[in-house]
């Protein structure tokens, strides 16, 4: 056993940490779902350029080339998710089922997935006919299981396991509804842009999408009263989270999108008439839903000012103050403005509006400006680790051994006091006896 006294520094008692993970090891376990939102807002990026009613040169080949980089980023993430959940399973379960931002950004590879089956049908279907177009159609019923399980899935755990109460939710609770309004905007993309797409195909979509929607919608009104008594009693989240509150946008832009394109299938491309059948699915009713689809996306769209408001005016307040640190969260400003600009494009459309036209080419520029500084102070991070949480484990395991330094030296001190508290009472019976 050392010996050890008073004077001794714990710091000799640190030992060399032989089984401590490497640095590529502590990337892929600290890996998150909420990189999926670079993929999400590079995609969304690129589908709002190739719709743009306002196009100059150039810009349907930005479209594709953001398009192309989105299916990387999409596919390296994809592969570090399924590296991270072979290699730490018993991590991820625990991850997964107890940390409320866990669940929630479990919609944001769902959401990704669908950018690119849309941008499928606006790229490549357009390009090379029919194939890509049932090749976009299949990919949207894949898509739909996945985001109806996702979200009633994140719903039913949210309610077992009691992990969150309404004054510490968080708003990326809004990810997974978001997906499943997600798969009807791309429903409708489908079901208009695809070439040879036939009502037969179509229809079944259409229906879908529109019961989406519903899904998504109704249960995104729940969370919105919930969240808005979490603002009104409570306040806002951490500064370092003030970037998510812009999630809370999404929901209502992707509504107004997509009610739009679905009613435009129906009515301008003249599915409904083809098919006719029944009283709803028929061409004398397609131009009435399309009309009240244009009137309740105004109303919408007038909701999901007022959470603009608000979630940008906290947002510029602390970044005023310098009191909003980056992180990771900061990606989730771009999507939900994405897709609130991608329903002003559709209504600019329909109103014929250049008003419109103009906000969302200006709310395009501000989007790019967005994206590129969030890259920037990414690849810092990522040059740094901090990113990938590498200096934080460090620091921890250092601060880890150094406790256990500290409580051996302790151990160890306390053992020799005793020791010579014996000696000494033995010295002083021998002393009485002699």
């Amino acid at each position: 056993m050392p010996q050890a006294n008073g004077n001794v520094s714990p710091e000799r008692f640190i030992e060399p940490q032989r089984h401590r993970q490497s640095a590529v090891q502590i990337a892929i376990k600290n890996f998150s779902p909420v990189w999926f939102l670079i993929s999400m807002d590079t995609g969304i990026i690129s589908i709002i350029m190739n719709i743009l009613p306002w196009q100059f040169s150039g810009l349907g080949i930005l479209s594709t080339i953001m398009f192309v980089f989105n299916i990387i980023l999409f596919t390296t993430f994809a592969l570090l998710s399924i590296v991270r959940l072979v290699n730490f399973p018993r991590h991820v379960k625990s991850e997964s089922l107890n940390q409320v931002e866990e669940i929630s950004y479990q919609g944001t590879p769902a959401i990704a997935y669908l950018t690119l089956v849309a941008q499928v049908t606006l790229t490549c279907s357009t390009a090379w006919g029919f194939r890509l177009t049932i090749l976009a159609y299949v990919l949207w019923w894949i898509g739909l299981v996945w985001c109806v399980f996702l979200c009633s899935a994140s719903v039913i755990v949210l309610a077992k396991r009691s992990i969150t109460n309404d004054r510490s939710l968080s708003p990326a609770i809004f990810l997974p509804l978001i997906a499943v309004m997600t798969l009807g905007t791309t429903g409708g993309i489908v079901a208009r842009y695809s070439v040879g797409m036939s009502a037969r195909l179509a229809i079944p979509i259409i229906v879908t999408s529109y019961m989406a929607i519903g899904y998504a919608f109704f249960l995104s009104l729940l969370y919105y009263a919930i969240y808005a008594h979490r603002l009104l009693a409570v306040g806002p989240p951490m500064k370092g989270k003030l970037p998510s509150l812009c999630v809370t946008i999404g929901p209502l832009g992707q509504f107004a999108t997509a009610i739009q394109l679905l009613s435009t299938a129906a009515n301008t491309r003249g599915l409904f008439g083809d098919y006719n059948r029944g009283t709803w699915l028929t061409a004398s009713s397609a131009s009435s839903v399309s009309a009240t689809s244009e009137l309740i996306a105004l109303m919408v769209i007038g909701f999901g000012f007022l959470w603009i408001t608000v979630a940008w005016y906290l947002i510029l307040e602390a970044a005023v103050q310098r009191k909003m640190p980056y992180s990771l969260t900061w990606w989730s400003m771009i999507f939900p403005m994405g897709v609130y600009t991608t329903a002003l494009i559709n209504l600019s459309i329909a109103l014929n509006s250049d008003a419109f036209r103009g906000f969302s080419a200006t709310l395009l520029i501000l989007l790019v400006l967005l994206y590129f500084m969030n890259w920037g102070f990414t690849i810092w991070r990522l040059v740094t680790g901090v990113a990938l949480g590498i200096p934080q484990q460090r620091e921890e395991e250092d601060e880890e051994a150094k406790k256990k330094a500290k409580e051996e030296h302790e151990r160890l001190y306390g053992l020799n006091q005793r020791q010579e508290e014996r000696e000494q009472e033995e010295n002083q019976q021998n002393g009485e006896s002699a």
